[in-house]
């Protein structure tokens, strides 16, 4: 139970250093050079992650070679992915810390593939980074580093997907019916949204960050509960 313990508080401990860097993101209130008109949610870093063509990442940020806007939005846009860097090392090991926790805890061993998954997702992200801020120098070669973008940034949106969707189909089961059904529509909308956003980025790519966004949540909140029943259990047991 101990190291139990000590793997719910790294976990709750990770969580929330996550959530803390997404604020930043939020803080940063990165915008595109042209409007997206509802295409990923009208989310920027989003959009400029899963463009397929030249026009795709001039409307994020701005046309070659870049004017006073451009240079602006490109700058905040670099700092935002230099940030992420430290971003995707706390969420590989939040991600695999919770498989590992909850592997341990609902006694679903095949979940230990999400503490190579989680990891293996980041490295994806540190490769689609390189390519992002190559993308934002002038005289960018875009047909070279857009199908490397686009190549690793799917791996890395499907292998979160696919995680979540592991960690969600671990609470599926043990006679608890209602918690099943939710577990089980989680799982399939990750799974489906997954799918979907190979077919339509613009489309479906929002719908896919909100669903791994959930499940993180879930995450932070299953390690903050076994945090708090085993140390329950622990006052329990000194006051026998």
């Amino acid at each position: 139970m101990g190291d139990n313990r000590t793997l719910a508080i790294a976990t709750l401990v990770l969580g929330i250093v996550v959530l803390a860097i997404s604020q930043v993101f939020v803080a940063l209130h990165l915008q595109p050079v042209h409007p997206l008109n509802g295409a990923y949610g009208n989310e920027a870093i989003l959009a400029f992650e899963l463009a397929r063509t030249p026009e795709d990442v001039e409307t994020v940020i701005g046309e070659d070679p870049p004017d006073a806007v451009s240079t602006a939005a490109r700058a905040k846009m670099d700092f935002a992915n230099r940030v992420d860097f430290g971003y995707m090392a706390c969420y590989a090991w939040f991600v695999a810390f919770s498989c590992m926790l909850a592997a341990a805890a609902r006694r679903r061993s095949w979940l230990l593939i999400g503490v190579l998954i989680g990891p293996l997702a980041a490295l994806f992200d540190m490769a689609e980074n390189f390519a992002l801020l190559q993308l934002t120098q002038t005289d960018a070669d875009f047909f070279v580093l857009l199908p490397q973008l686009h190549l690793r940034t799917m791996q890395k949106w499907e292998l979160l997907a696919v995680v979540g969707a592991l960690f969600a189909a671990a609470f599926v089961g043990s006679g608890r019916l209602l918690q099943s059904m939710i577990a089980s529509a989680i799982a399939a909308l990750l799974v489906l949204a997954g799918a979907m956003t190979l077919i339509d980025p613009a489309k479906f790519g929002a719908l896919l960050l909100w669903s791994i966004a959930l499940v993180w949540l879930w995450q932070i909140g299953y390690a903050a509960l076994c945090v708090w029943q085993m140390r329950e259990t622990v006052v329990r047991r000194n006051a026998e």
